[in-house]
């Protein structure tokens, strides 16, 4: 079935999570997470349009070629859905004026204030994404919903091309996307890298893996395809995916994209924390990333304590079958 042809109610039974991720009927149609970033909430509105077609818009700024490119990814098919910003209307369109300007010009000094949202308010974290010389490239802001949910928003640099005003919008950086800390992999070209679903996993990985390069990918397991990956090429790369199915679907799409002369590995977090702890059993929790793992106390003197004592590896490599069920399937050697 052509994208085009899908309906709401479909599209949003089929991008449902559990959760706060379900999606939920909303006035004319419906709301659903966005597969364009790493959306938690339901932002995406849905709805079918008097033509039939299926016509979508993303409450927190993604462009609209991006949804149309995540939800091609999501769903399959040979046509994207009409977009609500791009159906047909009775007077001709105009191209805004505002255009994204990367890097961001050297004197443009931002602050919290900056990333203020009408509807979330303040973010609770704002990560800057760097080229690979160090400039910037543009931000990712986290926002705290209440109840553990959040919504996580791109940000990036505008001019107006007719009046030459600058600002913040809140917009995807341009295609191909850097990964985080892109100038750290640059500037230690043989250092392993440590690539996380999330950023706030890969700010906290450092405490279990110091001598290691931690990033990720704007967007996270949606917008894999999106991302700059060139910069893995002839490197050893070792996934901490997030212990769920997204996180494992990430992983595989990492390996399925990443250049070919990349080493590719996936982390099997320990089963069992070292008997100076106890030795009991260590049970990882549905979506758990470093970020967790150090909240529960792990450090990186535990973690070569726990790998002495069992006598397995803690990175693997990983034969790809072709399903994220075959990431389960290891080779028993160490990193290099």
């Amino acid at each position: 079935m052509k994208l085009s042809d899908w309906k709401a109610a479909d599209v949003a039974k089929r991008l449902s999570r559990s959760g706060e991720g379900r999606s939920r009927p909303s006035s004319g149609g419906w709301l659903a997470v966005c597969p364009a970033h790493d959306d938690r909430s339901p932002s995406l509105s849905l709805s079918n349009g008097q033509n039939g077609k299926l016509l979508y818009n993303c409450f927190a700024g993604c462009a609209s070629e991006d949804v149309r490119r995540a939800l091609i990814d999501a769903l399959g098919g040979d046509e994207a859905p009409e977009s609500s910003r791009d159906a047909p209307r009775e007077r001709e369109q105009v191209e805004s004026p505002w255009k994204i300007v990367t890097p961001v010009p050297a004197n443009v000094a931002v602050t919290i204030d900056d990333f203020l949202h009408s509807v979330n308010g303040a973010p609770s974290r704002v990560w800057t994404y760097r080229t690979a010389d160090g400039e910037i490239a543009g931000w990712v802001a986290r926002y705290e919903l209440g109840e553990g949910r959040k919504d996580v928003i791109p940000w990036t640099w505008h001019r107006n091309d007719n009046t030459g005003a600058e600002e913040m919008r809140m917009k995807a950086m341009p295609e191909p996307r850097p990964l985080y800390n892109l100038d750290q992999i640059t500037a230690r070209p043989d250092d392993v890298i440590l690539l996380n679903e999330g950023e706030k996993a890969a700010d906290a990985a450092p405490t279990l893996f110091p001598k290691w390069i931690p990033t990720a990918i704007p967007g996270g397991s949606n917008a894999v395809r999106l991302a700059d990956l060139s910069c893995l090429a002839g490197r050893t790369v070792i996934i901490l995916a997030d212990h769920d199915g997204p996180g494992y679907d990430f992983a595989l799409k990492v390996m399925e994209g990443a250049p070919k002369d990349a080493e590719i590995r996936l982390v099997a977090w320990p089963q069992k924390w070292p008997r100076s702890l106890g030795g009991q059993t260590y049970v990882v929790g549905k979506g758990w990333d470093a970020d967790d793992h150090v909240r529960e106390g792990w450090t990186t003197d535990l973690l070569r304590e726990a790998v002495a004592e069992s006598g397995m590896p803690l990175a693997h490599k990983v034969e790809l079958l072709g399903s994220p069920l075959d990431l389960r399937y290891y080779h028993d050697d160490r990193p290099s």
